[in-house]
C-alpha cells in the first residue's frame, strides 16, 4: 500500500453553506444579465419611440396647417352664407362665389404614419395614448364623417343641377361672374327658395358642426406637438408666463385664436 494525503471531507453543514453560496452567485449573475438585458431593450424601446415622435411631430404640424387652411376658407365664407340666409343677396355676390357655397371640395388628408407606428409598438404612456385617441377621433367623429357628408350633399345638388335646369352645362363650365352668366342662372342663385333652404342646410353641417369642431381641435393638436417636442428634446423644458414676465424688455406674449367669428 503506499502511502497518500488524502483531503478532510467538508463537514455537512460547512458544504452546504458552501452550495448556497453557489447558488446565489448563479442567481445573482443571472439577475444581472436580465437587468442588462431588460435596460437595453428599454433603451431600444426609447430610441424607436424617440424616432415615432419626431415623425408624429412632422405629421401634426403638416395636419394643423392643413385644418387651419380649411378653417380660414370656412370662416371666410361664412358671411356670404349668412346673407343668403338673410335674403340679402345681390348680383355683386357672384364675384365672392355665390354659386358655389355648397359645391367646394376641401376635404382632409390626416397623416398617420406615426400613429400607426405607436399602435404597432402598443405605447401606453398618456401622450400616446392621447394622441392615437385624438387621430382616431378625428377620423371617425369629428372630421372625416362631415367631410363626407358635405361631400354627399355636393354631389346631390350637382345631381339636381344636371337633372333640372338648362344652365347646367354653363354652371359647370365656367366660373360663374356677374357679368359673363345667364339671366335664368342668376335668378334661380337670387331668387330661389330651394337654394336658399340648401344653404341653410349646409350652414347647419358645415359651421355648426364641422367647422366649430376644426377651431378646438387646432390648439389641442398644437399642445400635444409641444408636449412631444419637449419630451424629444431633454434639455428644453416649458416657460410659464410669471417666468417669461420675469425677463426684462418690451415683449408680449399673445395667443392667437382661430375661432369662429360670432
Amino acid at each position: 500500500m503506499e502511502n497518500k494525503t488524502e483531503k478532510p471531507a467538508l463537514p455537512a453543514g460547512k458544504y452546504f453553506k458552501y452550495a448556497i453560496g453557489e447558488i446565489v452567485l448563479v442567481v445573482i449573475g443571472i439577475l444581472i444579465a436580465l437587468s442588462i438585458n431588460n435596460w437595453n431593450e428599454q433603451r431600444k424601446k426609447n430610441n424607436e419611440l424617440t424616432q415615432i415622435n419626431e415623425r408624429l411631430i412632422t405629421d401634426m404640424d403638416d395636419d394643423i396647417r392643413e385644418i387651419s387652411r380649411i378653417l380660414l376658407f370656412w370662416q371666410a365664407k361664412k358671411p356670404l352664407f349668412k346673407k343668403v340666409m338673410n335674403d340679402s343677396m345681390s348680383a355683386d355676390l357672384f364675384d365672392e362665389g355665390l354659386t358655389r357655397l355648397l359645391t367646394t371640395n376641401l376635404s382632409t388628408t390626416l397623416n398617420t404614419t406615426g400613429v400607426q407606428q405607436l399602435k404597432t409598438i402598443n405605447a401606453k404612456d398618456e401622450l400616446s395614448l392621447d394622441i392615437i385617441n385624438i387621430y382616431d377621433q378625428m377620423e371617425n367623429r369629428f372630421i372625416i364623417p362631415f367631410e363626407q357628408k358635405i361631400q354627399e350633399e355636393r354631389y346631390e345638388l350637382f345631381s339636381k343641377f344636371r337633372d333640372n335646369y338648362k344652365w347646367y352645362t354653363e354652371y359647370v363650365s365656367k366660373t360663374i361672374m356677374t357679368n359673363n352668366s345667364s339671366k335664368e342662372l342668376q335668378d334661380y342663385f337670387l331668387t330661389s327658395l330651394e337654394y336658399k333652404n340648401s344653404v341653410s342646410h349646409g350652414h347647419q353641417i358645415i359651421f355648426v358642426n364641422y367647422v366649430r369642431n376644426l377651431g378646438w381641435i387646432i390648439p389641442y393638436l398644437e399642445d400635444l406637438k409641444s408636449e412631444l417636442i419637449l419630451n424629444n428634446n431633454s434639455n428644453l423644458h416649458a416657460i410659464s408666463q410669471e417666468d417669461l414676465e420675469k425677463y426684462e424688455g418690451t415683449y408680449k406674449v399673445t395667443k392667437m385664436e382661430l375661432n369662429e367669428k360670432k
